[in-house]
């Protein structure tokens, strides 16, 4: 459990960290975009192309961390089938007691 828990961690870190290089790069592209209207394109184009590259690397780790996650959370089941039902009915206890209340 402890093991999942650490996992569940590095997950959610490496989540934060690629949501935080994707709004750093939707920056960029406003920039490019007042550059363009500015300057008219050449330069821009390129750097464009850059942004939209490193985009595709970080949806290609974003689709990695997240078949490792769910890989972890397969081999959770597989290993602790009665707690991982427990921990899902707790979680959808909480929930729907959150839904409620609204």
């Amino acid at each position: 459990m402890a093991r999942t828990t650490a996992t569940n961690r590095g997950a959610e870190t490496d989540l934060r960290a690629l949501h935080s290089q994707v709004a750093e790069l939707g920056d960029q592209l406003g920039s490019l975009l007042t550059q363009v209207k500015q300057n008219g394109g050449q330069l821009a184009e390129a750097e464009l192309s850059q942004l939209q590259e490193k985009l595709t690397g970080l949806l290609d780790d974003a689709k990695d961390k997240g078949r490792e996650a769910l890989a972890t959370v397969e081999e959770t089941v597989r290993e602790r089938p009665g707690t991982s039902l427990l921990a899902a009915f707790a979680v959808g206890a909480v929930l729907t007691g959150l839904l409620l209340r609204r």
